[in-house]
């Protein structure tokens, strides 16, 4: 009697990178209101229930997605690789690499800038998480990194507000490539940026 194979096994590690993926490619393609549960099934290319038996549901999906490696900019990433060497640079000179840094892993990283699209529209549990991973770099960041400084307070407020005009920056960029003059979308805009910001904070010690 001839033997029936067994059925492959299902590739559960790989199975759950697809649907992390899937979540990026539906969320860039179509805003968080095309996120649902059978759209990333289809792009990902399983069945959607695949969804609860890995991750037990959207939320625990979105969580897999923001918490993953390749989500968010890291810490180490912000800091050139080398948070040490940064410390030894001046102040502006290290506010100018973060936010630089900061600009380009976010304009290379769609999904991230869709989310930040979507803060400003709705709030919803992939948004808070990544609300929280910002917000806990960025305080890793002054502590860190300009924790040194005369005026930690006032560093705060300052990387509020540059961090924030980056911010808006690269999500303007998505759409425009002008503002003020500056061209979003070359090396040389963002030159120009760079250079505003060590002006600007030449006089933090």
């Amino acid at each position: 009697m001839t033997k029936v194979p067994s059925p492959p096994k299902r590739d559960r590690s790989r199975t759950k990178e697809r649907l992390c993926e899937a979540v990026g490619a539906v969320l860039v393609a179509g805003g968080f209101g095309a996120l649902t549960p059978s759209a990333i099934a289809r792009a990902a290319g399983v069945d959607k229930m695949l969804i609860y038996r890995y991750f037990g549901g959207m939320e625990g999906l979105v969580e897999a997605v923001a918490n993953g490696p390749a989500f968010f900019p890291t810490f180490e990433e912000v800091c050139d690789g080398d948070p040490g060497a940064l410390r030894a640079r001046p102040v502006g000179e290290r506010a100018a690499i973060v936010l630089d840094n900061y600009a380009r892993l976010l304009m290379a990283r769609p999904v991230i800038l869709e989310l930040m699209v979507w803060e400003l529209v709705e709030r919803n549990a992939l948004t808070a998480i990544t609300e929280t991973a910002r917000e806990t770099m960025g305080l890793r960041l002054i502590g860190e990194i300009f924790g040194d400084t005369a005026a930690p307070d006032q560093i705060g407020a300052v990387s509020a507000l540059l961090a924030a005009g980056v911010t808006y920056l690269a999500l303007r960029r998505r759409k425009i490539r002008w503002f003020n003059g500056v061209d979003l979308r070359s090396d040389e805009g963002w030159a120009q940026i760079r250079d505003a910001v060590v002006a600007l904070t030449a006089g933090l010690k």
